[in-house]
């Protein structure tokens, strides 16, 4: 439990705490208060529905006193409660009022769910389901694996920024003009193996957008790897993206190819499920940088 616990501080620290820090650093007209508050409500996740104050000062970061004041304001305003007989907290009546403004997926993910289960026994490995929301990839399902692995995401979770596999086909499908404005944007080196600079971000999602193929060695966090594929709906649009993801142990060259291929299909499969028709599907436009196999270009990115 404990071990877990770590493991989910630096996510936090990665995702929320640190983010939240920065962004009220970097914008004086942003409440550093207010920016604490949702760290303290961003740890709360299907994994981990209940927390004690000293176990939200840790996760966050936050003095304990300023954790307890933070959590009792919260409570207050009935978004988290207390059980008293553990003096754990859990999110209250008042986050349910968002939940039924956003948008529902569970149509999506009902759909997709079987695709994701035969994936996972196909690979032996995690099976993610994601889609984007408000620009960000957002992980919608999850299929674990049995064997030895320490997942980092959980649904409902933001699967951070272009360094993910999800991000990045999201991003490679966009129109040039929105697509300029994400490369434009900074990134930040969430692992010395994140890939930052702008040509070369361009040139990986001109790639993906011939391969329709993504890749994430260890770019998002260390250690873990991923290979995905785009979804689309009737119309063609990517409404989602599926990956598989494991342990850098367990990605090298001949177990990349087989999950590339595997994920392919079933995105593939998924898509036809939704009613897309691939052979109505433009040709991609890129840049005049030469298009590579699929299969060769994943043997080339091998470490």
């Amino acid at each position: 439990m404990a071990e877990s616990k770590r493991a989910r501080s630096v996510e936090g620290e990665d995702l929320a705490g640190k983010t939240a820090d920065q962004s009220a650093d970097s914008d004086p007209f942003l409440v550093r208060a207010l920016s604490r508050g949702l760290a303290i409500l961003c740890l709360f996740d299907v994994d981990h529905s209940q927390w004690t104050i000293d176990e939200m000062a840790e996760q966050t970061g936050l003095l304990r006193m300023t954790a307890y004041r933070m959590v009792r304001t919260l409570e207050s305003t009935r978004f988290l409660v207390r059980d008293p007989a553990t003096n754990r907290y859990h999110l209250g009546p008042a986050t349910l009022a968002m939940t039924y403004v956003s948008d529902d997926y569970s149509e999506l993910v009902g759909a997709a769910r079987p695709f994701l289960e035969s994936l996972a026994e196909e690979t032996g490995e995690s099976v993610t389901l994601a889609v984007e929301v408000d620009g960000v990839p957002v992980c919608a399902d999850i299929v674990n694996t049995a064997r030895p692995y320490k997942r980092r995401t959980a649904p409902g979770r933001i699967i951070g920024d272009i360094a993910s596999v999800h991000g990045k086909l999201f991003a490679a499908f966009k129109p040039p003009e929105e697509r300029e404005r994400i490369l434009a944007q900074p990134h930040p080196q969430l692992t010395p193996y994140t890939v930052t600079d702008p040509q070369a971000v361009a040139e990986e999602l001109d790639e993906i957008v011939q391969e329709h193929l993504a890749l994430d060695i260890e770019g998002l966090y260390v250690g873990i790897c991923a290979v995905g594929a785009p979804v689309r709906d009737q119309a063609g649009a990517v409404a989602a993206a599926i990956s598989v993801v494991m342990p850098a142990g367990r990605f090298g060259p001949s177990e990349r190819v087989f999950c590339a291929e595997a994920v392919k299909t079933a995105a593939t499969s998924l898509s036809a499920y939704l009613g897309w028709n691939p052979r109505n599907a433009p040709v991609p436009a890129t840049s005049s940088r030469r298009s590579q196999d699929a299969t060769s270009t994943i043997e080339s990115r091998a470490r």
